[in-house]
């Protein structure tokens, strides 16, 4: 099937096919016609919804139309029997309508007129036949009986004789066999095999059986050939097509082949808006990664550093949440070697999250694990992947409590997850030490630790091959004082990240620290690869 749209007064159109989830939420509360079913030649169902003029974002901007066209007369064509999608048609510019606008559709079935003429030709040849049986019929219904050959028997003028030779005499009578015939009472007694049967008047059995078998056949004939014709006059079931199963749409969150197309896109708008000093950075990211990204530029300008956003060699992206809005999804994607510190080669975990089809997906959490430890997800056909059990989701939840803790103390809690006194968790260890340390001429260090809760981590887990993955962060807060003597010197991270100029000998820093929880098996890890400075101020 075609269908064409096209705009008489100039109008730039806008023609796109796009997933139900995405169309639907897309236009949510805009006024719309939405045509629902369509019955060849000239019948179509459609309605009217009312609403807004227009979209809240541009028509051609979204990233989830699987195809799309602009111009004065924009054309689709489809196969009927295709997943079904959604076909939009709007005004390229949305500040202009759809005055004017003429929608047509053309459908192309093979074999019809080869088969119409067949089938025509079918109904002449039955209902000729049917013709020609029932006028048969109808001739033999009015033919003449055939005449007898020669008089009755013993029938004339003047009667017979009664003499022993049974010859006819005047004044005699009849012999008995014609007496029983004409039905006259014959003689008191009389041989047993001379009697014959009344059967005069009646039809030779041979001639009424003959009948009956012709009406019934001119019957037959005459049903048969109506049947047929008025089956030509109906629908031919061959050429007709079957309408698409308006089934849920479904759709991925990151849909197949479009992992790395979302990880080049991301890449490249963080390169342009680090180095543009974050303009724009709350249209790719949002709380709490962007708290960590404009610290990071706040302490990059301050160090006279360049940040860039890291290369993948290998991407892949994982969600259960595939039919409604908001849906959120897992990108993993392997770090080239030169975008990373360390010998280990990494893989950088982010947890992404879209509210509607109007807006864009937005980094939520980012962090690194080692490749090596990189699970392996478990996608079904459609591409989901399972969402984590219920007890890992409960896993989640104590583990945050347990890096809170251990970030406080450095004291790592029995059956607590692994990996507390490695990576990012022990350099954040490391970091209080030196403050504490009696060399270092603070009075005072203190720290108090807790969950983030702004963001529920643990309703967005995914299943593994051997267990489960997910995320989560933990705030802290640093009190340092100093002598009163002292001046305070942190260096230029603290420094760059200082929300006020007041004098003091107190100064709080704000601290966060990302980390992905792994459960393999019954086993539970905790990685954290760093930690980040996000703000400072004196007191």
């Amino acid at each position: 099937m075609t269908v064409t749209a096209k705009n008489s007064k100039g109008t730039e159109l806008f023609v796109g096919t796009a997933s139900g989830v995405d169309a639907d939420s897309y236009l949510d509360g805009v006024a719309q016609e939405q045509i629902s079913d369509v019955s060849f030649p000239n019948s179509a169902s459609h309605r009217f919804t009312p609403g807004d003029a227009k979209p809240e974002a541009d028509i051609a901007d979204r990233d989830w139309w699987i195809s799309s066209d602009t111009g004065k007369t924009v054309a689709k064509t489809f196969d009927l029997d295709a997943e079904p999608q959604v076909l939009v048609i709007a005004p390229a510019n949305s500040d202009d309508s759809l005055d004017g606008t003429t929608v047509s559709l053309q459908m192309r079935v093979k074999g019809v007129f080869a088969l119409s003429l067949l089938g025509i030709a079918g109904t002449i040849i039955l209902a000729g036949f049917s013709v020609f049986f029932f006028m048969r019929w109808w001739a033999s219904r009015i033919r003449p009986p055939k005449k007898d050959v020669g008089p009755p028997n013993g029938s004339g003028p003047d009667g017979g004789g009664d003499g022993p030779s049974g010859g006819f005499g005047r004044g005699g009578r009849e012999p008995a066999t014609d007496r029983t015939v004409k039905g006259e009472p014959g003689p008191a007694t009389q041989p047993i095999s001379t009697v014959q049967p009344d059967t005069a008047g009646q039809a030779p059995p041979r001639r009424r059986v003959l009948r009956n078998r012709r009406s019934f056949r001119a019957v037959t004939a005459s049903v048969l050939g109506t049947g047929l014709v008025l089956s030509g006059c109906a629908n031919m079931p061959i050429a007709k097509p079957s309408s698409p199963d308006t089934t849920p749409y479904e759709r991925t969150a990151v849909r197949a082949g479009e992992a790395g197309k979302f990880m080049t896109n991301y890449t490249e708008s963080l390169d342009k808006t680090l180095g543009d000093k974050g303009s724009d950075l709350d249209k790719i990211q949002a709380a709490p990664l962007i708290d960590h990204t404009r610290a990071q530029i706040q302490i990059a300008d301050k160090a006279k550093q360049k940040l860039r956003a890291p290369n993948f060699t290998e991407v892949v992206a994982g969600s259960p949440n595939f039919t409604e809005y908001p849906m959120w999804f897992y990108a993993f994607g392997t770090a080239d070697k030169k975008s990373t510190d360390g010998d280990k080669q990494l893989t950088q975990v982010m947890l992404v999250t879209r509210e509607s089809a109007s807006t864009d997906p937005l980094v939520r959490s980012a962090s690194y694990i080692p490749t090596d430890q990189m699970p392996t997800l478990m996608a079904d056909d459609s591409g989901a992947v399972e969402k984590g059990p219920e007890d890992f989701s409960e896993d989640l939840t104590t583990a945050s409590g347990d890096v809170s803790s251990f970030l406080v103390d450095g004291k790592a809690k029995s059956g607590g997850p692994e990996g507390l006194k490695e990576g990012g968790f022990k350099g954040f260890r490391d970091y209080l030490g030196d403050l504490r340390d009696k060399d270092s001429g603070f009075d005072k260090v203190d720290v108090d630790c807790k969950p983030y809760e702004d963001l529920k981590f643990e309703d967005m887990t995914l299943s593994t091959e051997n267990g489960a993955i997910g995320m989560g962060e933990v705030r802290c807060t640093l009190t340092i004082k100093a002598p009163s003597d002292y001046a305070l010197d942190l260096g230029d991270t603290v420094e760059a990240v200082k929300t006020n100029d007041k004098e003091g000998d107190t100064i709080k820093v704000d601290t966060a620290h990302p980390y992905v929880l792994m459960k393999t098996g019954d086993e539970l890890t905790a990685v954290a690869t760093d930690w980040n400075v996000l703000s400072s101020k004196v007191e």
